[in-house]
């Protein structure tokens, strides 16, 4: 019999972890586990509710150990009613439990391996009709009592859920067994395993928004966390006096949305004296960050790409600055770790640096597929390769995965076959930390969050639990009656993404969740509205809701495909589409608020939604060949270009769950051709212009926009169709009406259609550069980076033409443009069931004084392969 309750109740130094971490390390690819053939006979240690064991405490217990105490006496009491004193120093005739090493467990010669146990394993060991459950006084023991509390059958799902066995009558069996986690540092990153109690019982360390505290033995704590550039160099405070502390891009130094100039001497020193700094401020952090910034901008000066190219990788520049700071920390602090980032451009490992002893490399698979073990999947081949570099360079490597759809927490995302195969496989490559990144909002309520956080725990402890069975033991705790259901639905959505003949193989990214048709979600309202029935209570019936709610906000979110009808662009149902984010927004409400995305609030989503979803005026014109859909307040956007032969559409659409990445959930402004106005070429996104349709159209091949903006811009946007092949102009005029200077590069935006998005990637660029030269990119996203950008410019410039082949739609573009009149080309592409490519033609950044008037055309032309 169980029970679901509320819990009510309420070392060793950083050197040993940083000597401790690297012995487990070298010895990763053994079982973190040894169990001996446990001799003598069965404990009795309650009968009938009532039991002469005292549980027994050294002098100098930990603070752990005495929590470790209280929680066998708390858990056994609630299991038995037999309430276990605890004593301290000698041992009562009656019979012990040892929680941690004392001088009364010493008597005993126990024979406990304390010295190999660190701070965190620990060994549990009947000596007659004695038991010793005891181990690293920092953690260990506390670990200790919890695993052996779990073999009794006590389970903690949630912070307040938990399966509590019955039995008046409690017989521990012979035992002989040691036990010392996978990895050294264990942080389920998810609102909903952030609770002290929860943690600790369930052996997780880390300590980036946990509640872990002194009581529980502390845990693993950063300072930063991550992302620590600008944190370390704040550009308020150095970019006016030393600019060239900061990357150089495109010229010149930049102090937003960019890296530093690692090779910078003085910028080597000051950022030392920092992290220095840093120490002094926060002795309780054993782990330092010295990590990129969460952007691209790579500095481009001479010295910082000479380092590029010798290591091949600019992975390699970063690690010798951060090794070079690593080393001066070790001098005063040797028992301080400096972290850093494999992320993005940095995946890739350098040929020639490697980390230094007290440096850990946190790699992180972030564009590729998370649904299908690493090693099985295509999208995931590059991502192997480096991790098999890293791992051979470096036996302190750490992972930083990705558990969730960052764009829609509550999107359905079936990964768990993915992070139990995957959990292994790092370990089996000298992985010794993961962070597992789950609904970052703080709050919880992710898509399965609470379950993904207990098997991500279980996991981090130990790669070989039966986690079939733990996923059978949380459904029948947390659902009660309703727990088949449950499974079931979980079972549906694993078919998903599993590979066939198990399922459809479709892949996940943190961008993008399985995609269901209306009958599926008619099935699974059938099984929803049965675990509903089945419910036991009103608090089950409350968690079945809740889980509801992701398929709900899916079934929503599906609703958001826009069509073209009666001469608009708009949802296919838009009073359907409304009236199901009320429901949905009035649960995430009820649930606690539950963020939706990692950007913004969901009051900006509301706002988002009331100003986005819904029908849009459309322009069309056509030729013999093609039809383009314009629609005037998407950015002038062309949705559509229509082969009218095929009825295929050569542009990318916008996806229902498309999201840009600083929020504006409910845009559908994405995708198709474009033109843009931007303060800068490197500015993150676009002038915010209002276009409309301009009067004078000449015939039905002809589309002209107006476009006006805060700093009194304007532009005069033409789109015209030749008169019969299949080509598209882009005209545009902008003029200064305004009372001061203006300064834009406006950018000529092409995004073809990726036709498949679980397909490889697959593309060619082309085009004789300014210098003569015959320049060809493959991109190839079984070969090369997910994600990427190239920019064509100076020498590098097409020579007033480039082309786009297309494999998948067999169509190659050309792109003419004057190149008096442009500055660069430039490619950004991203893979993995994304599948999108941008070619941008950008025009010279000019300063229009009042009055001013510039023009700048470019001519898309599409041929057949």
């Amino acid at each position: 019999m169980s029970k679901t309750s509320k819990d009510k109740v309420s070392g060793s130094s950083r050197r040993e972890f940083l000597v401790e971490a690297a012995g487990l390390a070298l010895g990763a690819a053994t079982l973190h586990r040894t169990t001996q053939a446990a001799q003598g006979e069965p404990i009795e240690l309650v009968r009938d509710g009532r039991s002469s064991y005292s549980i027994v405490l050294g002098r100098g217990a930990s603070v752990s150990e005495q929590r470790g105490a209280r929680e066998l006496q708390h858990f056994l009491q609630e299991m038995s009613g037999a309430k276990l004193p605890i004593v301290t120093g000698t041992a009562p005739a009656g019979g012990a439990v040892f929680v941690g090493q004392s001088e009364a467990l010493d008597a005993l010669k126990p024979g406990i391996p304390f010295a190999s146990l660190g701070r965190e394993g620990f060994a549990l060991k009947t000596l007659g009709r004695n038991l010793a459950i005891a181990g690293g006084r920092e953690r260990g023991t506390m670990y200790g009592v919890s695993t052996f509390l779990e073999k009794l059958g006590c389970r903690w799902f949630a912070e307040d859920v938990s399966r509590i066995p019955r039995q008046a009558t409690i017989t521990v069996p012979a035992m002989d067994e040691t036990q010392r986690p996978a990895f050294e540092y264990r942080e389920p990153f998810a609102g909903e395993a952030f609770g002290r109690d929860w943690g600790a019982r369930n052996k997780v360390n880390g300590g980036m928004r946990t509640r872990l505290d002194a009581s529980t033995g502390g845990s693993v704590k950063y300072f930063p966390f991550v992302h620590s550039f600008y944190k370390m160099i704040p550009p308020e405070k150095y970019f006016a006096a030393h600019p060239e502390y900061f990357a150089q891009i495109d010229g010149k130094r930049v102090d937003t949305r960019a890296q530093l100039c690692l090779t910078n001497a003085e910028l080597l020193k000051v950022a030392t004296e920092t992290v220095l700094g840093w120490i002094k401020d926060h002795p309780e952090a054993e782990i330092f960050s010295v990590s990129q910034n969460d952007c691209n901008g790579w500095c481009e000066c001479d010295n910082c790409q000479r380092v590029v190219q010798e290591e091949g990788a600019v992975s390699g520049v970063l690690l010798r600055f951060v090794n070079a700071v690593a080393e001066k920390v070790a001098e005063r602090y040797p028992n301080k770790l400096i972290d850093t980032i494999a992320y993005q451009m940095s995946e890739k490992p350098p040929r020639k640096v490697r980390p230094v002893p007290n440096v850990r490399v946190r790699l992180c698979p972030i564009g590729i597929c998370q649904g299908h073990p690493f090693e099985t999947c295509p999208f995931c081949l590059p991502f192997m390769e480096n991790l098999r570099g890293w791992a051979a360079m470096t036996n302190q490597l750490y992972v930083w995965h990705y558990t969730t759809n960052f764009s829609h927490f509550l999107l359905p995302f079936p990964d768990f076959d993915e992070i139990v195969v995957d959990t292994g496989m790092y370990h089996r490559h000298g992985v010794v930390g993961i962070f597992f990144e789950d609904d970052t909002n703080g709050g919880g309520g992710g898509q399965d969050s609470t379950l993904r956080s207990y098997i991500m725990a279980r996991l981090l402890w130990n790669p070989a639990t039966n986690v079939e069975q733990d996923v059978k033991e949380f459904h029948e705790t947390f659902y009660g009656h309703a727990a088949q259901p449950l499974l079931d639905y979980h079972n549906f959505m694993l078919r998903k993404v599993r590979f066939a003949p198990n399922g459809e193989g479709q892949h996940l990214t943190i961008r993008r969740s399985p995609i269901l048709s209306p009958a599926e979600f008619k099935h699974l309202d059938g099984l929803f509205r049965k675990a509903e029935a089945l419910a036991d209570n009103d608090a089950v019936r409350s968690r079945v809701q809740q889980a509801r709610l992701s398929v709900d906000y899916a079934e929503m979110m599906a609703a958001r495909r826009f069509e073209i009808s009666q001469g608009m662009y708009a949802p296919v149902d838009l009073p359907g589409l409304t009236e199901r984010y009320k429901r949905v927004m009035a649960g995430v409400k009820r649930f606690g608020n539950i963020r939706l995305h990692e950007n913004g609030t969901n009051e900006e989503d509301e706002q988002q939604f009331a100003s986005h979803m819904k029908a849009h005026p459309l322009a069309q014109i056509e030729n013999g060949a093609l039809r383009a859909d314009v629609v005037p307040a998407l950015s002038g956007r062309i949705v559509g270009l229509i082969e009218k032969s095929s009825g295929r559409n050569v542009l990318r659409h916008f996806e229902p769950e498309e999201q840009w990445f600083w929020g504006n959930t409910w845009n559908p402004d994405f995708g198709g051709i474009g033109l843009f106005a931007y303060g800068d070429f490197l500015d993150p996104a676009p002038m915010d212009v209002r276009w409309s349709v301009a009067p004078g159209t000449a015939d039905n091949r002809t589309c002209r926009l107006a476009g006006e903006t805060d700093s009194g811009l304007q532009l005069e946007q033409t789109w015209e169709l030749d008169s019969a092949g299949a080509a598209l102009r882009s005209h545009t005029r902008a003029v200064n009406n305004g009372t001061k200077p203006v300064t834009f590069a406006l950018n000529s935006l092409l995004d073809p259609n990726p036709v498949d998005r679980n397909l490889p990637m697959q593309f060619d660029v082309s085009f004789r550069a300014a210098n003569g030269k015959h320049v060809v990119h493959r991109f190839d996203s079984l070969t090369q980076e997910y994600q990427g950008e190239r920019r064509y410019q100076a020498e590098q410039l097409p020579a007033g033409e480039w082309r786009l082949k297309h494999s998948l739609l067999a169509l190659e573009f050309t792109i003419r443009f004057d190149p008096a009149q442009a500055d660069r080309c430039t490619t950004r592409w991203r893979a993995c069931g994304q599948n999108w490519m941008m070619l941008g033609t950008w025009s010279k950044r000019r300063t229009l004084k009042p009055g001013g008037k510039t023009e700048f055309s470019v001519e898309y032309h599409m041929q057949a392969t």
